[in-house]
C-alpha cells in the first residue's frame, strides 16, 4: 500500500511538472520544431506572395504520406511552433518580473551541525521564484562545550520575527515566501516555530543526515500516526509529562528519573526511526494529533505540559508553529543530555498569554 501511495504521488508530481505553463511552452516549441525538421526533406518551400499563401508549400510524397495531408500538418506545426515560442517568451518575462518583486526569506538555524558548506539558501527549489534573502541564525558559539549558554542562544532566536520583518521591508506579504530549516536542540527549534506562527505558509526543509544536505518533504503520506497511551491516568493533575516519539522512542527511564511520580502521556509512531519522516502530509497529520492532545489536556484542567519531544527538526518547528498559547496549557520543551543528572537538565518555557516572552528553566519541576 505504501509503495502504491508513493507511486501515485510521484506520478501526480510528474504530471504537474510536465503540464505547468513553462514546460508546456517548451514541449510545444520543441515538438513542432522536430516535426518541421523531420519533414523538411520531403517538401520544397516556394514563396508565392501573400495572396497565394495557401499554395506556399509544395510537397513531395517520397515518405509515403499523401500530399494533400501535408499542408494542414505543416500549418498546424507552424502555429504550434509560434504558440510555444510565445509561451516561452511570456513565461520568461513573467518570471523575470516576479523575481524582481517577490522575496524568498531563507531562515537557516545552526546550533549543532556546521552546514556552511551546504547552506539552506542554495537548496531552495527552483519552483520558488523571487529574490533570495539570507536570514541565517547561527548560535553554535553559545551551545558548544560542557556548559552551553542556552540563555544567549534564546536571545538570538528571539530576534527572528524582527529579522524577517526587516528582510520583508515594504514587500506585500503575498509576495513573500519564508523557507525554514535547522539543525539545533529540539526546545530551541520548537520555540523558533512559535515565532513563525504569524508567517502563514512556511516551507520547511530537513537536513538529510546520511548525505549531509537539505531535502524537501516530498514523499507520499505513509499513513503512520501517533498511538496514544496514558491519557486516562492523569486524574486531576495540573502538570503532566507529554512524551512524543516521532524519530526515536522517548527514554522512559530518563523521564522517570527527571519527573518522578508525575503522570506521563505518551504519543508514539509505530517503530519510530531517524531520518524517515519525509512526507509533508504525514507531518501535518501528526501535528493535528498533537494539537488535539493539547486540547484534550486543557479540557481536563492541565495547566502545564512538560514536553519531551523526540522528532526531526522540521516536525519540531511545525509543532511549535501550530502551538496556540492563548487556548492551550503552558508548555516547557526539554533537552535530553545523555549521562547527565537529571537526564533532562533544562527546558524552554514557551510564551504564554500571561508571559509573552520565552525563558530558560533549569530546575527540576516541582510536583503536585
Amino acid at each position: 500500500m505504501n509503495i502504491l501511495n508513493w507511486a501515485m504521488g510521484l506520478g501526480t508530481q510528474l504530471l504537474t511538472w510536465i503540464i505547468r505553463p513553462r514546460n508546456l511552452g517548451i514541449a510545444l516549441f520543441s515538438g513542432s520544431s522536430l516535426f518541421l525538421l523531420k519533414i523538411s526533406g520531403g517538401f520544397s518551400f516556394k514563396a508565392q506572395g501573400i495572396a497565394g499563401i495557401v499554395n506556399a508549400f509544395e510537397f513531395s510524397t517520397a515518405d509515403g504520406l499523401p500530399g494533400y495531408l501535408m499542408p494542414p500538418l505543416v500549418y498546424l506545426a507552424c502555429a504550434t511552433w509560434f504558440i510555444g515560442l510565445s509561451m516561452i517568451i511570456w513565461n520568461q518575462w513573467r518570471e523575470w518580473k516576479e523575481a524582481d518583486t517577490r522575496r524568498i526569506l531563507v531562515l537557516e538555524m545552526r546550533g549543532l551541525v556546521d552546514s556552511s558548506d551546504k547552506p539552506l539558501i542554495n537548496a531552495i527549489p527552483r519552483s520558488l521564484v523571487g529574490r533570495r534573502v539570507d536570514c541565517l541564525v547561527d548560535v553554535r558559539r553559545y551551545l558548544v562545550g560542557e556548559h552551553p549558554n542556552v540563555g544567549e542562544a534564546l536571545k538570538e532566536l528571539s530576534h527572528i520575527q524582527r529579522q524577517i520583518r526587516q528582510a520583508r521591508g515594504d514587500t506585500a506579504r503575498a509576495d513573500v515566501q519564508v523557507v525554514a530549516g535547522g539543525v539545533m536542540q529540539v526546545p530551541l527549534l520548537f520555540y523558533a516555530g512559535t515565532l513563525l506562527d504569524d508567517e502563514g505558509n512556511v516551507l520547511l526543509l530537513e537536513w538529510e543526515r546520511t548525505k549531509g544536505d537539505w531535502k524537501q518533504l516530498l514523499d507520499a503520506d505513509d499513513t503512520d500516526r501517533f498511538n496514544t497511551d496514558g491519557l486516562e491516568n492523569i486524574g486531576d493533575a495540573k502538570e503532566i509529562v507529554l512524551a512524543v516519539s516521532a524519530s526515536y522512542v522517548a527514554a522512559s527511564a530518563d523521564i522517570a528519573a527527571t519527573f518522578p511520580g508525575m503522570p506521563v502521556v505518551h504519543m508514539a509512531r509505530p517503530n519510530p526511526q531517524p531520518n524517515s519522516l519525509w512526507s509533508e502530509d504525514t507531518q501535518a497529520a501528526l501535528t493535528q494529533q498533537f494539537l488535539q492532545m493539547l486540547g484534550a489536556l486543557a479540557n481536563r484542567g492541565v495547566e502545564m505540559v512538560h514536553l519531551v519531544l523526540v522528532a526531526p527538526a522540521s516536525l519540531a518547528i511545525r509543532l511549535g508553529k501550530a502551538y496556540d498559547h492563548r487556548n492551550m496549557p503552558k508548555v516547557r520543551c526539554y533537552q535530553r543530555e545523555q549521562g547527565h543528572t537529571p537526564p533532562y537538565p533544562w527546558s524552554i518555557e514557551m510564551p504564554a498569554a500571561t508571559q509573552p516572552v520565552a525563558h530558560l528553566v533549569t530546575p527540576t519541576p516541582v510536583l503536585n
